[in-house]
């Protein structure tokens, strides 16, 4: 399980770029701790993001955040609908961008990956049934 510094690590860094999103200036964007963020993982990664990120909430953001990095927090169902919204391609690109982050140690990038499969499926299979009128309790 990852320990407390890096959750924090990369929750701060998931707030910025959401933060960065709902900003839309062309000032480097800093984490709320005053912290600048990391280099960008690749040239126009947090003009991406920006995009990406206008479609997520902040709050279904740091709750689908949790329920990749800690494997133990339920997804809304409002939130599985804003993920699939979002799109498999952005949401790629956010989890890889993260799992570049230092804080982010080698062992843990397998399982971080398993838990994004297993969050985005159950999330995908969500969203479909409530396009179909079917009725689901409010969290996955």
């Amino acid at each position: 399980m990852a320990n407390s510094t890096l959750l924090f690590a990369l929750a701060a860094t998931v707030l910025a770029l959401a933060a960065f999103s709902a900003q839309a200036h062309k000032q480097p964007p800093s984490s709320p701790a005053g912290a600048a963020l990391p280099p960008e993982p690749y040239t126009g990664f947090y003009a991406d993001a920006e995009r990406c990120l206008s479609k997520l909430t902040e709050e279904c953001g740091l709750e689908i955040f949790r329920g990749i990095f800690r494997d133990h927090d339920a997804i809304s169902n409002k939130c599985c609908v804003e993920l699939v919204a979002l799109g498999r391609r952005c949401h790629r690109k956010i989890l890889k961008a993260t799992l570049t982050l230092p804080e982010v140690p080698k062992r843990e990038k397998k399982e971080i990956l398993r838990r994004d499969a297993k969050v985005w499926s159950q999330c995908v299979l969500v969203s479909d049934a409530l396009k179909h009128g079917h009725h689901l309790s409010p969290s996955l």
